[in-house]
């Protein structure tokens, strides 16, 4: 039996706690959602993180079009909100309990990537244990696949500009084609509804064309603009990056499936607001 279990950091602020209320509100996220068109097995999205009131139906436009699949593992990739350290944490974990049970790690990769290069990946429970980035995305797997799949939370600390590289080199020889890559990420940070809506269309073509350069070019050419209250234009750098030098290497093919931002939500505040975008990528 697992023992050394991670429990859930978030459960009660950024979903609901209670597994009734929490298949609920999925429920309904998904049954919002338009209905996916036959196409191949999704291989990676770039999706939100923030609670659901504000992502989730953004995220649900995502994970809906898992239903009816099967994924070996789902390699969760973002960069760490809550802890500060070099290289990539793997979570040491034998598996992460969400108030709809408990879903294992997958330990045969996490060994491996460890193995191929112990300097850049390390396990640590510190840089897990509150973050929330990639619980979020947890949930949303569980309701949209069949008990079964696994895990891998990887989180990428302060590194050197290139380090998604080595990361996408490590990966590739590791991934089936029944696993699944998640960057999870948001995207501008505090502007206002009208500039958000400027900015980050043209963030999410980039992703959607693949282009890593282009993406970084537009990123310094919308901070050179000084836009009030802007801080970032993304906050999953190295996780963005990852799934899309994997899916350049590969040849994927992409789609937007949704954008909104946090003004769109009930009561929300238009003078400060956080962009949301769902990108997914299949195999050609």
């Amino acid at each position: 039996m697992q023992q050394n279990i991670r429990n859930p950091a978030v459960a009660g602020a950024f979903y609901p706690a209670d597994p009734s209320e929490l298949n609920t509100l999925l429920a309904e996220l998904f049954e919002k959602t338009s209905q996916p068109s036959s196409q191949p097995t999704p291989k990676a999205f770039i999706v939100p993180h923030a609670g659901y009131r504000f992502s989730g139906q953004v995220a649900a436009q995502a994970f809906r079009t898992l239903e009816g699949r099967r994924i070996r593992t789902a390699v969760l990739l973002g960069n760490a909100h809550a802890a500060l350290f070099d290289g990539i944490a793997i979570d040491p974990h034998d598996g992460w309990r969400t108030p709809l049970g408990t879903v294992p790690l997958d330990e045969m990769v996490r060994t491996r990537l460890i193995e191929l290069d112990p300097t850049l990946y390390h396990q640590s429970d510190i840089a897990h244990r509150r973050d929330h980035v990639l619980e979020v995305q947890l949930p949303l797997l569980q309701h949209a696949l069949p008990p079964g799949f696994k895990i891998l939370p990887l989180l990428f600390g302060q590194n050197p500009a290139g380090t998604y590289r080595q990361c996408a080199e490590a990966l590739l020889p590791l991934l089936s084609n029944d696993d699944l890559l998640i960057a999870s990420s948001d995207l501008s940070h505090y502007p206002t509804y009208h500039d958000a809506q400027a900015i980050d269309p043209q963030t999410l073509e980039h992703m959607v064309r693949l282009d890593i350069q282009g993406l970084e070019q537009h990123e310094k050419k919308v901070i050179r603009c000084e836009i009030p209250s802007l801080e970032t234009l993304f906050c999953g750098t190295d996780a963005i990056k990852t799934v899309l030098e994997i899916g350049r290497r590969l040849g994927w093919k992409s789609e937007l499936l949704d954008y909104r931002n946090s003004g769109d939500a009930d009561h929300a505040s238009r003078e400060a607001v956080v962009g949301y975008g769902a990108v997914m990528f299949t195999a050609p």
